[in-house]
C-alpha cells in the first residue's frame, strides 16, 4: 500500500498523555481521516445522485400511490 505523509503540530503534553495512557496517537489519526475522507466522499456521491434524480424524476400524480396499492392488492 502506498502511502503519504501528513504532519500535524498538537498541544503540548498531549503525546505524552496518549503514551502514558497507552494510545498510539498516530494510529488513532490514521484512522480517523481515512474514515473521515470515506464519508465525506460517500456524502459527496450521495449528494450528487440527490441532484440527478431531482433533475431527472418526475413527481407522480396526486393518489398514484394509493390507487397502486389498490391494484396490487385486487391482483392477489
Amino acid at each position: 500500500m502506498e502511502s503519504e505523509v501528513l504532519s500535524i503540530r498538537i498541544r503540548k503534553g498531549t503525546s505524552t498523555r496518549l503514551k502514558r495512557l497507552g494510545i498510539n496517537g498516530s494510529s488513532k489519526a490514521r484512522a480517523y481521516l481515512e474514515n473521515l475522507a470515506w464519508k465525506a466522499e460517500a456524502k459527496r456521491m450521495t449528494d450528487e445522485m440527490a441532484e440527478i434524480i431531482k433533475k431527472y424524476s418526475k413527481p407522480s400524480k396526486p393518489g398514484f400511490a394509493v390507487e397502486s396499492i389498490r391494484e396490487d392488492r385486487n391482483a392477489h
